[in-house]
């Protein structure tokens, strides 16, 4: 019997290691559940991160998934500079909050009043020198910053105009030149 107290008393060869590997381990794979979750929950907000693009002759095709609430979202370069759209054929142009006109380094031109579906806003004129959408390239396309929106930035007529575009299933391709 005493040799059992004495065991009892005796320090743990293996110290605190032990449980320290346990919450390590744990620690790990709830940050790679965290990773794995965001990255899903990204994918159904914007699945078009990396658009793919097609080359069919002298023509590019980019195909764009539609999202978890049935809207186009996707990547694309506007001066440089990476913007978050949504595909909106009801703007007549590019729409930009003043965050990402600045991150695109747009310059505010005149103001003037719109009409959206909340009512009339006072936006500023500006355009984008160069604009990929995947492969195809826009050039001098006319914008709008609106201080008024937040969020993602619209893609509306003003470079879709110059673009041919159908919907298919949950698909949305884009045709344009290289």
């Amino acid at each position: 019997m005493p040799d059992q107290a004495q065991n009892k008393n005796e320090p743990n060869p293996h110290g605190g290691s032990g449980r320290l590997m346990l919450y390590a381990g744990w620690l790990i794979i709830l940050s790679v559940m965290a990773y794995l979750f965001g990255n899903w929950e990204q994918n159904r907000i914007n699945p078009n991160r990396n658009v793919e693009t097609r080359i069919v002759g002298e023509q590019s095709q980019v195909i764009l998934k539609r999202n978890a609430n049935g809207h186009y979202l996707l990547n694309s370069s506007v001066n440089g500079a990476t913007v978050t759209f949504l595909v909106d054929t009801g703007a007549s142009q590019l729409v930009f909050t003043p965050e990402q006109a600045r991150l695109a380094g747009l310059t505010p031109g005149d103001s003037y009043y719109v009409s959206t579906a909340n009512g009339n806003v006072q936006v500023q004129s500006t355009v984008v020198d160069q604009l990929n959408i995947g492969d195809i390239e826009l050039r001098q396309v006319p914008a709008a910053i609106n201080p008024n929106m937040d969020g993602f930035a619209l893609l509306g007529m003003s470079a879709l105009s110059s673009l041919e575009w159908r919907q298919t299933g949950d698909e949305l391709i884009i045709e344009g030149v290289r």
